[in-house]
């Protein structure tokens, strides 16, 4: 009994700094963007990627990641209910996508440019669009129970979580083509160390940040459709 209780308990070490590594390399990920708004003029794409990267790879990631444990600085200032410092979080973190989104299409309107043409914009539309019907969908699933008469706590809960995984899949693979952008390499002067450097970090983030959300798919999946 021991011996089990111990190796649990270097599991969950082991577990935790893994944990803390990936929002290592979020963070900088996060300043690496940050310092390249920082370092250009003010313009409305710039705008874009501020608000995209705060909503996006800060806010969002970390919604998702509570669910992992609490980041002790999240749990001092909204204290330690999971499911309500994930729906905080993932408020601020859709108000900012979807301030990007606004940016990003008025920069396309601004220069007259075809709007959703790259896989960047095509990826983040998608991925912004599930996101949203997750959010919406986040209400009735927080009271599930309540609500219970008029629909299936397991199906309400199933769909926000399948629509939620959907959204970030497709906002992770976004932020990955964010690294391929004109944007992108003309504020890092064409850099392959930088681009490398962006690359390895945010992809270690995305596929993190859903290893856990798939599970709860599939899980929450076999819960639905068992007959029991």
């Amino acid at each position: 009994m021991g011996k089990e209780m111990k190796k649990q308990k270097v599991k969950r070490n082991e577990n935790e700094g893994f944990s803390n590594l990936i929002q290592f390399f979020q963070i900088i990920f996060v300043l690496l963007i940050l310092y390249l708004i920082a370092i250009s003029e003010l313009v409305i794409m710039n705008v874009h990627v501020f608000f995209s990267n705060i909503g996006w790879m800060l806010m969002m990631v970390q919604g998702l990641l509570v669910f992992r444990g609490i980041n002790p600085i999240l749990r001092k200032f909204l204290g330690k209910d999971t499911v309500f410092i994930h729906w905080v979080i993932e408020t601020i973190a859709l108000i900012g996508a979807t301030m990007g989104f606004i940016c990003a299409y008025q920069d396309k309107v601004n220069k007259n440019k075809e709007h959703f043409i790259t896989w960047h914009g095509i990826f983040g539309l998608t991925g912004f669009s599930f996101s949203i019907l997750s959010g919406i969908n986040g209400i009735p699933t927080l009271y599930r129970k309540e609500l219970k008469n008029y629909i299936s706590p397991k199906l309400n809960k199933f769909v926000h979580i399948l629509t939620g995984t959907i959204g970030f899949l497709f906002g992770g693979l976004s932020l990955i083509m964010a690294c391929y952008t004109k944007w992108f390499a003309m504020r890092t002067t064409h850099s392959l160390i930088s681009f490398c450097i962006a690359i390895f970090l945010v992809v270690n983030v995305v596929i993190y940040t859903l290893l856990r959300p798939f599970n709860k798919v599939q899980s929450n999946w076999k819960k639905l459709t068992s007959k029991e």
